[in-house]
């Protein structure tokens, strides 16, 4: 796996089979992790500890681990704070939550952290909870286009991401209020991709998903693919398609327990539509990136 010797000095004794249903997106001093296609194997292991300080933060209201005992305002998400060293465990569930982890090197958070106050951050709880402006989001995923694609220029652009990032998880700590609120894109958009992760197995149908985005199918679909470039289902067709890769990837699963997994009707539905957008068939993409 791409620097593991970075994820474990931000994450602790990890291990490759800890993160092999996990997306990793990793810099200097700050690294993102999301649960893809089930539970981070280390997450889940009992009073286990990190020496960095970690973020979880969760797309809906609803979606978590933690009893929420927060208000989270509109277009804002639920977000948890761990001091390192603390022991902790995530709950495990019959269905895995997707979520996003930021873990920020220690000294690297304090030193921006006492920017805004002369003292070190004392919080009490295992769970701190507080929650983050949707604009958040935007930073967070710039950072993972930027480790995924890795043009030229990329680490430094990492780098003051996660300087950004940092300060924006800081100020909502403390309370921190800017003037005037930044919308990169449209919120409600973006609630349904989310959906579309979580849910990428379940049968989702366009009347489905306008009607959690509070549109009319027409409009919902005009709105989607202005934001996307993609109709709605094309879009989760991809995602189904990177999460069978994750999958196969993986190594636990064969093709046909893969195929329900990820929402296809049929095998042979499954193969075909995998080959058109790989290139390849799945049990051929298997046999070249299979961990057995």
């Amino acid at each position: 796996m791409r620097d593991m010797a970075k994820i474990q000095q931000l994450v602790g004794n990890i291990t490759e089979q800890d993160l092999k249903y996990v997306e990793c997106f990793v810099a200097e001093s700050m690294g993102i992790f999301i649960p893809s296609v089930g539970f981070c194997k280390y997450a889940i292991r009992p009073s286990h500890t990190h020496p960095s300080y970690s973020f979880v933060i969760f797309h809906t209201k609803e979606q978590n681990f933690i009893d929420r005992d927060i208000n989270v305002p509109d277009k804002h998400y639920l977000a948890y704070m761990i001091k390192p060293m603390v022991p902790h465990e995530e709950k495990v569930s019959d269905n895995f939550v997707r979520y996003i982890a930021i873990f920020i090197d220690k000294d690297y958070f304090e030193n921006i952290y006492r920017k805004y106050t002369p003292e070190t951050p004392d919080f009490n709880n295992v769970w701190n909870q507080f929650s983050v402006k949707h604009e958040t989001i935007y930073y967070i995923k710039k950072f993972m286009t930027e480790y995924s694609e890795r043009i030229a220029g990329y680490k430094d652009i990492l780098e003051a991401l996660s300087e950004i990032i940092c300060h924006t998880l800081v100020r909502e700590i403390i309370g921190a209020k800017t003037e005037k609120n930044f919308t990169y894109d449209n919120f409600e958009i973006e609630s349904i991709i989310e959906y579309m992760h979580q849910y990428f197995g379940q049968k989702i149908t366009i009347e489905d998903l306008a009607k959690k985005a509070n549109m009319s199918k027409s409009h919902f679909i005009r709105v989607f693919k202005k934001a996307t470039g993609l109709s709605p289902m094309d879009y989760l067709i991809d995602i189904r398609i990177e999460k069978a890769k994750k999958l196969i990837n993986a190594g636990t699963k064969n093709i046909s327990e893969i195929s329900l997994l990820c929402g296809f009707s049929s095998t042979s539905h499954f193969s075909s539509t995998f080959s058109k957008h790989v290139g390849i068939s799945p049990s051929k993409y298997y046999s070249m990136y299979s961990k057995n």
